[in-house]
């Protein structure tokens, strides 16, 4: 008998739609389980196992039948996405005191929403300072002559400039007129100081009166320098705009900007920030960002955890896109936990630990996740929930941890390090430092990531001289490990979950 779990969503795990045919679920399978086996060089038995779940409940016409009227009668056919875990272990040992319990948990967007492309309604406010001469402001200006030429007639664009003040040199207009708009980018000069709140202003302004529910609307920040008195008028106007519909990402040119500012900005806004170590990378990290706008489902989005008597979540971090520390320990039982948005075409990776001290003998429920946000284009907001169950007994074989449970693990242990690293040095704890960073390093250098390594290689021999962190080095190794790719197989090994600790 086939075992049918409903929370489980076997259409997004084979890539195919709900309306697929046999024939597609067929070679769906055939492809995911050829390219997932281990004789393919690249093989991942946990997603093996998945596939051919999958494939044994949709394989099949009464069993298909049967998984879609059970997630009708739960609503979950309906929602944008659906959530998938795993845990490091589900059965535990009868033991006095705390056993810790790791858990992922992928947003899966419903496969029949990935090629959904929103309209777009930006405002690109653009730094025009003087230190924006020469080879920046010439790339920023390609980079916004490419962006125009990428959207459609559909899509609104504003063009705001600022120094110590702010210009309008592009109102709000559909993207058809595109040789006015490429004549006022190229008229861009740089001139003045940097006064970020002016601009961010301008663009706010120009997007709010074109918000739509089945619109995207987006302030892109471009700077390269540090603005001065004005960075708690900004985040305030950020927080402010989330509740119109608007969000705020940012884009740091070079090395002279603040990373902590501008990765506040952006999270109050809802969006992202991003490094751009080279002007010529410009045109690249705009680009993705604004293929990803297209691409949005879920705004807003945010974990509700709530944990049984006897269990602490310990830890709490988004693993992807991109990586960020969402909480460490927390008493209470109930806690939120802002995530941003969510787009159709990456979903999202959630990693959670708790700390479970249970003493009695049957099955747990150690916790309930609820995934809360707006819809694009529906009224009706989006709330999913997962419960984390666990199973103790006195006699307990011990199990293998699931290979990408650790892999993810495994990356999250790096970007961990090195801030750790940074929090030891604001409070002087160079030693702590050093060591935080020379680990970090050590693995960096293990999973091949060589230029990572060496930049974090060469801010331990800066601190350990008693000289401040670089700002290319900080700023290199804090964008950079959050972008880490899923580490491979390499990692595997029962050493992962201790370097998580």
């Amino acid at each position: 008998m086939v075992d049918i779990d409903p929370l489980r969503d076997y259409y997004a795990i084979l890539g195919v739609a709900v309306d697929a045919t046999q024939d597609d679920i067929r070679h769906a399978y055939r492809r995911l389980a050829k390219s997932s086996h281990p004789d393919s060089g690249s093989g991942d038995l946990e997603l093996l196992r998945r596939a051919r779940e999958a494939h044994a409940v949709l394989g099949n016409d009464v069993t298909r039948d049967a998984y879609d009227q059970m997630r009708a009668a739960r609503g979950i056919g309906t929602a944008p996405l659906v959530i998938d875990a795993t845990q490091s272990r589900t059965d535990l040992p009868l033991v006095e005191g705390e056993q810790m319990l790791y858990v992922t948990l992928d947003l899966v967007p419903r496969p029949d929403l990935l090629e959904s492309r929103r309209d777009l309604n930006l405002a690109l406010v653009i730094d025009r300072s003087t230190s924006m001469r020469s080879a920046r402001i010439e790339n920023v200006k390609a980079a916004a002559l490419d962006l125009v030429n990428s959207l459609t007639p559909d899509d609104r664009l504003a063009v705001i400039v600022f120094s110590d003040r702010a210009e309008v040199v592009v109102p709000s207009t559909p993207v058809s007129d595109r040789g006015r708009i490429r004549s006022a980018i190229l008229s861009i000069v740089p001139e003045g100081g940097t006064e970020i709140y002016q601009g961010l202003a301008a663009g706010i302004a120009q997007v709010r009166p074109h918000t739509r529910k089945d619109a995207i609307s987006h302030v892109l920040l471009l700077t390269d320098g540090r603005t001065y008195g004005d960075e708690g008028l900004a985040l305030a106007a950020a927080a402010r705009v989330q509740a119109d519909g608007i969000g705020i990402s940012a884009f740091g040119i070079g090395e002279d900007w603040h990373d902590t500012f501008l990765d506040d900005l952006a999270r109050q806004g809802g969006g992202s920030s991003h490094y751009i170590d080279a002007p010529s990378k410009v045109k690249t990290a705009l680009q993705a960002q604004v293929k990803q706008l297209g691409a949005l489902l879920v705004l807003r989005a945010r974990a509700r955890i709530r944990t049984a008597p006897g269990v602490r979540l310990t830890g709490a971090y988004r693993a992807s896109p991109t990586m960020e520390f969402l909480s460490n320990t927390s008493d209470r039982d109930s806690l939120v936990l802002p995530l941003g948005s969510l787009t159709a075409d990456a979903g999202m990776v959630l990693a959670l630990e708790f700390a479970v001290a249970l003493s009695d003998a049957g099955t747990h429920r150690v916790a309930r996740v609820t995934i809360e946000g707006d819809s694009m284009g529906a009224d009706k907001p989006v709330s999913l929930w997962h419960d984390i169950w666990v199973t103790l007994s006195e006699d307990v074989r011990e199990a293998e941890v699931p290979p990408r449970l650790l892999n993810i693990l495994g990356r999250l242990s790096i970007f961990r390090l090195q801030e750790q690293a940074w929090r030891a040095l604001e409070v002087g704890m160079m030693e702590q430092a050093t060591q935080a960073l020379h680990a970090a390093a050590t693995r960096l250098f293990d999973l091949g990531y060589q230029e990572l390594g060496q930049a974090a290689m060469l801010e331990v021999g800066r601190i350990s001289q008693g000289a401040d962190p670089s700002d290319r080095g900080r700023k290199q190794l804090r964008y950079g490990t959050r972008a880490l790719n899923v580490a491979p197989s390499s990692l595997v090994d029962s050493g992962t979950l201790k370097a998580w600790r």
